[in-house]
C-alpha cells in the first residue's frame, strides 16, 4: 500500500540516496550528466529540509521509495518541492497517487505551486494531468499553479 508519512532525521540518508538516483537519472537522460538542485546529494541538506520544512517520505508496503517537502506560503497556499520517486518505481502511477494524498492532508489549501526543469517532460505530463497550469517559463524552469475551488 502506498502512503506518505512525515520524514524523520533517521530517514535522511535513505531519502538522500533516492534523490541522488532520481535526479541523476533525470539529468543524465536529458542532459547527459549527473546533477540536481543544490545539496541534492548531501545528507546534511536533507536533514536541514526535514527540520525546516514539512517533509514527507513516500512508502510502498513500508519501504521508502520517494520523498517530497512542502513550504507553506500562507494559510491557503502551499509550494510542492523536491518530489522524487526512486527510478525503479517510476512510471507506475505512484506520483499521481502521492499528489492526491497530499491534497487530502491539506484540504484548506486552495492554491498549490511547483516548478520543474524544462527538460523534465515526464514531470510536466504528470503535473498537467493532475490539473496544474503553466504560469511562467524561462530557459531553465517551468512554474505551475493549481487552484482548487
Amino acid at each position: 500500500m502506498l502512503a506518505i508519512k512525515k520524514a524523520k532525521i533517521e530517514d535522511a540518508q535513505l531519502i538522500t540516496d533516492i534523490k541522488t538516483k532520481a535526479f541523476n537519472k533525470e539529468i543524465n537522460t536529458y542532459l547527459g550528466r549527473d546533477g540536481g538542485p543544490p545539496g541534492y546529494d548531501k545528507v546534511e541538506s536533507e536533514i536541514n529540509i526535514i527540520k525546516k520544512f514539512i517533509a514527507y517520505k513516500i512508502e510502498l508496503d513500508n519501504q521508502i521509495i520517494g520523498a517530497l517537502f512542502l513550504i507553506p506560503l500562507n494559510d491557503s497556499k502551499m509550494r510542492f518541492e523536491d518530489f522524487v520517486i526512486e527510478p525503479s518505481f517510476q512510471g507506475k502511477g505512484y506520483g499521481y497517487i502521492v499528489m492526491e494524498l497530499v491534497e487530502k492532508i491539506y484540504p484548506h489549501i486552495n492554491e498549490w505551486q511547483l516548478s520543474t526543469p524544462v527538460f523534465s517532460v515526464g514531470n510536466q505530463h504528470l503535473y498537467k494531468k493532475f490539473g496544474y497550469i503553466e504560469v511562467a517559463r524561462n530557459e531553465d524552469e517551468i512554474e505551475y499553479i493549481k487552484k482548487i475551488k
